[in-house]
């Protein structure tokens, strides 16, 4: 039995590592792939929504979110009060350089994928971690919103071992 489980987690480490070493090199977008220069002005205005600490990006909070520990939250409202619950406040969001890729759809529906480290503070000090954030947005009455944005920790090859292990474990 035991050799059943250590070899299914050989098995199952190699195969992960074959796709997160492929993975690795493919974090930045492949160049000339995707229509990056279409819609400037509407880019412009999007972008600009990533900026805004206001409710005015959320279209009558008609937003749904993940959150990088997996919890969907329905609401702007709802969202920002796990923030409150937890003591966390944003205290930067840094992009990284080459990731951020903005793609725009008949001029009314656009989708971004980025990877950010965040820096968080809390009551017990500085939390930082490294997420890949998507968000949808859709243009309605001459205005973009944000309508869905998920974000997902990017794990070191030591943690996606570790949580391989933890997961084979349980079964």
């Amino acid at each position: 039995m035991k050799q059943q489980l250590n070899y299914k987690m050989i098995l199952l480490t190699g195969i992960i590592l074959f796709f997160v070493s492929r993975n690795i090199v493919a974090q930045v977008p492949p160049s000339g792939k995707y229509n990056i220069s279409n819609y400037p002005e509407d880019r412009r205005e999007i972008e600009a929504l990533g900026m805004l600490a206001d409710s005015s990006a959320y279209l009558n909070d008609d937003y749904i979110s993940v959150g990088a520990e997996g919890v969907v939250y329905y609401g702007r409202i709802q969202e920002q009060s796990s923030f409150k619950k937890y003591g966390l406040k944003f205290k930067s969001v840094t992009p990284v350089i080459g990731t951020a890729l903005l793609r725009i759809f008949d001029g009314n529906t656009a989708v971004s994928n980025v990877i950010l480290n965040v820096v968080f503070s809390s009551p017990k000090g500085d939390l930082h971690v490294k997420v890949i954030r998507s968000a949808t947005y859709v243009k309605q009455m001459g205005k973009w919103y944000i309508v869905y944005g998920q974000g997902t920790m990017v794990q070191t090859e030591a943690e996606l071992e570790e949580s391989i292990k933890k997961s084979l474990l349980k079964n």
